[in-house]
Parts: C-alpha cells; structure tokens; sequence
C-alpha cells in the first residue's frame, strides 16, 4: 500500500466519514503489521493536519499502532495466511472510507444471489467485455465492474456497479435505462458514450461525457449533462461541479496514455501505480496537493514519469528502493 492511500484511510478515519459498525476494521487493520511505514507517514501526515480539538480518535489510533509496532519483533511465523484477512479487511474498509458502502452492500447481495457477475482488471493492464444488451464496457487498471449475466426483459432498467474507472458505450434501448451505480451515485443513460472515474482513493467521482445524454444523482441532487461536458460530485462534502472539457482527453487512457490537467500529486502518484503497477512511497515532506499538467505516451515508462515529476517540481528526487520507488525532497530542497 503507498503512503497516498494509507492517508486517505486514516484521514477519512478521523474525520468521521467511517460508519461506527465498520471501525473495528481500521482497528484490526492498525494492528497488523504489514504496510507499517505507510501508515506511520500517514499518521504523522494528518497529526500536522489535525487541530487540537481533533485529535482524540488520532490519539487512540496511534497508541493502537505502536503496540503494534512494538510487537512486530515478537512475531514470526504463522502470519501470512491473517496478512491476507487483513488485506481484506483493509480492502473493505478501503470501500467504506470512500462512499463505497452502498457498492458493497448490492455487490455482496447480488454475489451470493449469483445473480451478477464480476470482471476485475489488475493494476498494469486494462480490459473490457460486452454486456447481454451489446454495451461494450472498457476497464482500466485496478477497476471492477459487477453485471448480470443477462438483462432480464421483464426488468425496467438495466444496472451495473462500478468501482475504479471505465468508459461504457451503451446500447440504445429507450424502455430499458441503463444506470452504473458508483457509491450513493447513480449515472442514468439510454445510449451513450462516457467515462466514468471512481477509484476509491480518489474524494472525486468524475463523470464525463462524450456523446448521448446522461443524468448524474443521488438522494439529494442531480444534474443533466451534455457531450463534452463533465460532472465532478466530491464524496467528501457531496457538492456536484459540472464544466466543459474536451472528452476525448478522459479516455486516453484506453490508448495507454497519461495525461494530466492540473492534477494534485496526490492524484497523479495514485494513477502512476495504477498504470505501471508500482508502489510508490511518497515521504511527509512532499506536497501532493501541487498540481501538474502533463502526458506521456503509452511507450513512456514508469522513470519517465517520475523524471518530468521530479524535473516540473525542482525540489523533489526519487530512487527504487526494494522493489518500490520513493519519491522524497532533496537535500536542502524548499517546499
């Protein structure tokens, strides 16, 4: 896990957006000790974000890190098959930190019932299929779409659930909407072009449209897009933004590259791991809220995009370390 989404975690856990039945899961996921120097970087990253009023939750939280840490020596063997609960758990909570309750719940209904199907892409890569009604859906990396083997005819719409990032084409069929559920949201088309990014890391969900019409809701808000259009509903204050962009940038992805508008590094190191299938440790000291504006063509390699990063910032350098690359100040280096 890289240091972005274990802050995001922590983050979310101390501004209350975790539900109070699923807190044991950050609890069990503090105690691990795996993944241990993401989340001291994070902790020490909110703690300087955190006002005195706040720190109660971070408090106890980092007690029940450091027992862990202190117990890290003691334990040896007989560990990877609870790594692997605790990965769950982690992934689960993953969901729940960043809207993704109401994704969860239909998805594990829908599993047991066998009623949908699922179709994950790892990080590295990316991928696709076609529905029962002809709607081509494309995955990028680290994305999952969830479906039902056939749109059944006596149904009033056709549903799927999305977690990560993917463009639909979606067949026209007037009787039958076709809506992708993304946490609270609901995206609503009859025949579309448009993609759809909801990676749970990411505070934003940001629809964009190519070609058709779509209607963009929750229990409280909606809006109406039209092509070239974009809607971005932030999970953490619920505020819907819609402006004009040009559509084809937001699939370039579907061609391998990279293209980068005035993104946070936050962001843009989370897209990186995605791509190259990477881990990137970002230490404290480095600004992730900078943006860059940049792009890099499918034959660019991982050290290409780290190299203009570091080039752009001025003060930043990063090394592989392990089997991971870390991104940290240089000596001396100003923020």
């Amino acid at each position: 896990m890289n240091n972005y989404i274990a802050y995001q975690i922590v983050r979310n856990f101390v501004d209350g957006l975790i539900p109070h039945r699923y807190r044991p899961l950050v609890a069990r996921w503090l105690r691990d000790d795996e993944d241990a120097a993401a989340k001291e970087a994070a902790f020490r990253k909110v703690w300087d974000q955190t006002s005195s009023a706040e720190t109660s939750d971070l408090a106890r939280s980092l007690v029940t890190f450091q027992h862990s840490r202190d117990a890290y020596e003691r334990r040896r063997d007989g560990r990877r098959q609870r790594w692997r609960a605790v990965k769950y758990a982690a992934g689960l909570l993953l969901l729940l930190a960043a809207g993704g309750v109401l994704w969860f719940s239909a998805s594990s209904y829908y599993a047991h019932s066998g009623e949908l199907l699922e179709c994950s892409v790892a990080n590295g890569a990316t991928g696709g299929l076609t529905l029962s009604d002809g709607t081509r859906v494309r995955l990028n990396a680290g994305s999952t779409v969830l479906y039902p083997r056939t749109f059944s005819r006596f149904a009033s719409r056709r549903e799927v659930y999305l977690e990560g990032e993917a463009h639909f084409e979606v067949s026209k069929d007037a009787e039958h909407p076709f809506i992708v559920h993304v946490g609270n949201l609901r995206i609503r088309v009859l025949g579309t072009r448009f993609n759809v990014k909801a990676y749970v890391c990411d505070e934003n969900v940001t629809t964009t449209l190519e070609e058709g019409k779509v209607s963009v809701s929750n229990d409280r808000q909606s809006a109406l897009l039209k092509p070239n259009e974009q809607l971005i509903y932030n999970r953490i204050n619920g505020q819907m933004r819609k402006t004009s962009v040009d559509s084809e940038r937001y699939k370039a992805w579907m061609e391998g590259r990279l293209v980068f508008d005035q993104e946070p590094l936050g962001r843009v190191i989370a897209d990186v791991c995605r791509k190259y299938n990477v881990e990137i440790d970002v230490a404290p000291s480095v600004d992730t809220t900078r943006r860059y504006t940049m792009s890099f063509r499918n034959d660019e390699g991982v050290d290409d995009v780290m190299n203009v990063i570091t080039k752009i910032a001025g003060n930043l350098t990063y090394q592989h370390e392990h089997g991971r690359i870390v991104l940290k100040m240089k000596k001396g280096g100003a923020r």
